[in-house]
């Protein structure tokens, strides 16, 4: 499978954030602020390329696709990953979690700092059961900031599909979260939070049917 130039030498270099601010914030739990720096990242990002720090920068993500993966089942991941509803729910339940953290560590830098590590570690136990039974990055269907980031950056450097899709399925074979971009032809782009602009679809498409809008995306 090809890969767009470089993206796989900018995950292997972030994948040890994840053992990292794991393991090393319950010993110094200053190390959440890395996650927060990184929130803080995705967030301004998204709104000019929608997840395109799922595909490229998340350690997490990273993490399950270049470590994870060589011990996955690799299998097709349930339908329910991608039901909104569902993910929604997941969003609610850990930004409640989150908050909560937030609330109750009444300004401490420290216990601050530990609400993050602790959302990371609940993540990424998440990330790696799912991981193993089915696809490696089955979590970051559902992640609530990757659903965030589709939202903020709706229109964002959307897929688009071309006319010259012959909808061969290739498109789902390489994409991380197994997202189709041949099933929407006949809209001519994929939704903003199904899309990590990985560009794994892009470089394999057989026809070049596929590419990312430069601007916004009116349709």
């Amino acid at each position: 499978m090809k890969e767009k130039k470089n993206r796989k030498y900018w995950q292997i270099g972030l994948a040890p954030l994840v053992p990292l601010v794991v393991i090393g914030g319950y010993f110094w739990p200053y190390l959440g602020y890395i996650a927060i720096a990184m929130l803080l990242f995705m967030l301004i990002l998204s709104l000019f390329r929608g997840r395109y720090y799922c595909g490229w920068f998340c350690a997490m993500g990273s993490f399950h696709e270049r470590l994870l993966a060589l011990f996955s089942r690799k299998k097709k991941m349930l339908p329910v990953f991608k039901a909104p509803w569902f993910r929604w729910l997941i969003f609610v339940l850990m930004m409640g979690l989150l908050l909560s953290r937030l609330i109750l560590a009444d300004g401490d830098p420290k216990k601050i700092g530990a609400a993050f590590v602790m959302m990371w570690t609940i993540s990424t136990g998440m990330g790696i059961w799912l991981g193993l039974l089915w696809k490696p990055r089955s979590w970051c269907s559902i992640c609530p900031m990757g659903l965030f980031q589709g939202f903020l950056g709706l229109r964002a450097y959307r897929l688009q599909v071309g006319d010259g899709c012959r909808e061969c399925g290739l498109c789902e074979k390489v994409c991380p979260i197994e997202t189709n971009p041949g099933s929407m032809r006949s809209i001519g782009n994929v939704r903003s939070a199904d899309c990590m602009r990985c560009g794994n679809c892009v470089v394999n498409c057989p026809t070049k049917a596929l590419s990312f809008a430069k601007g916004a995306d009116s349709r």
